[in-house]
């Protein structure tokens, strides 16, 4: 049994991050997984796992006795949002401490289902290329991140694989066939439509403009109310950390008929409200992957690459987060008209999170691989569009 050092924005009270914590300690039965957490106690409560605090000292402790460390999802090459109150190159610079001080100690990382968003300034592009020199293991989620990178000086080829998080949405039988746990796409017609938004403060972008975005969604969303649709608004993050709250509250004066909503225990209770819903629109991607788990309709508001590149995938439209209202109710309608995600979209990104955990676990322990010819194969990127 290995030790394994977990690294990623835990303990934050973000659904989606408290899904791929869950997903890969659920992916690593048989090791011994320590979280880094900025809540250790919360983490510890919620997962079972050993926690310890999310600051330099501890996580250098805890790589003194590791066996591997991994860095599990979320956009890891990435400026910082102003609202984090940190320096903007304030994880890349962490993030190449980690790796830097793992591979002084014979530790592997593994960066898995992680993305890329723009890499502003010079600082930010030679951390990229660092961390990705010095990490054992690159898996990213998407072909957009690929392109992001190369664009900042990182060799390609790149690993591509899905989010850890579509694991929680299957089963695994002897054969590893994904069972996708969702309702089927149906409504009950003595009821009105409802829209779910997934609310982010983060929706505009570093140096965006979120009162635009508001503005422009809420006369989106004002013409489906007045339709006689029944508009919730979950915020998904509303900690000290995240104003989607304050988000919600604006949208909500800005369209009196709609409802804020409580934010979802993890991502399966997601999922399973989105399942009520005729239209999701997911400012956040960790609730297009539960919107795409329960096969509803989607619109991504595109603020990040890692949107736009699961919502092609799931065959769903996205807008980038200065769309002005036309634009919004446009993507609305065609959302409305189109066709949900396919099972077989669904079932596609549960097998590539499949084979990601596969490449790690060959990592973690390559004195199990018996049979090196049955390690599935993850699509290459040049990060140029050909994959």
């Amino acid at each position: 049994m290995a030790e394994i050092l977990l690294l990623g924005a835990f303990g934050q009270r973000n659904p989606g991050d408290e899904a791929l914590c869950r997903a890969l300690c659920r992916a690593l039965p048989d090791h011994d997984v320590v979280i880094a957490s900025g809540d250790p106690e919360a983490t510890r409560a919620e997962h079972g796992r050993r926690a310890v605090p999310a600051t330099p000292r501890a996580v250098s402790a805890a790589l003194r006795t590791a066996d591997a460390a991994i860095v599990g999802g979320g956009t890891l090459f990435k400026a910082l949002h102003p609202s984090s109150g940190r320096r903007p190159t304030a994880l890349l610079r962490n993030t190449a401490m980690l790796v830097t001080l793992a591979r002084a100690r014979r530790v592997p990382v593994a960066l898995v289902g992680v993305g890329a968003a723009e890499l502003r300034g010079s600082a930010a592009r030679r951390l990229a290329r660092h961390i990705a020199r010095r990490a054992d293991l690159l898996v990213l989620r998407d072909e957009e991140s690929a392109a992001v990178l190369t664009d900042a000086g990182v060799e390609p080829p790149f690993w591509i694989g899905a989010d850890p998080g579509w694991l929680l949405f299957a089963d695994t039988d002897p054969d590893a066939t994904p069972i996708v746990r969702a309702r089927p796409v149906a409504r009950q017609s003595e009821r009105p439509p409802r829209v779910t938004v997934a609310v982010s403060h983060l929706a505009s972008g570093p140096g965006g403009d979120p009162a635009g975005l508001e503005q422009g969604l809420a006369e989106a969303l004002g013409k489906l109310a007045a339709d006689g649709w029944r508009v919730r608004l979950q915020p998904w993050q509303t900690g000290a950390a995240g104003g989607a709250l304050g988000v919600a509250e604006r949208l909500r004066a800005r369209v009196p008929q709609a409802e804020i909503v409580d934010p979802p225990n993890d991502l399966l209770d997601a999922a399973a409200q989105f399942a009520d819903d005729d239209l999701v629109v997911a400012m956040r991607f960790h609730a297009l992957v539960a919107a795409g788990a329960a096969r509803r309709r989607v619109v991504a508001v595109a603020h990040e690459p890692k949107l736009a590149g699961l919502a092609r995938r799931l065959e769903q439209i996205a807008v980038p987060p200065d769309a002005p209202a036309a634009v919004i109710a446009s993507a609305f309608e065609w959302a409305r008209t189109h066709e949900p995600p396919p099972a077989s979209a669904v079932a596609r990104q549960i097998e590539l999170a499949n084979h990601t955990i596969a490449l790690l676990r060959v990592l973690i322990a390559p004195n199990r691989l018996e049979r090196p010819q049955d390690l599935p194969a993850l699509l290459l990127s040049d990060g140029e569009g050909r994959w």
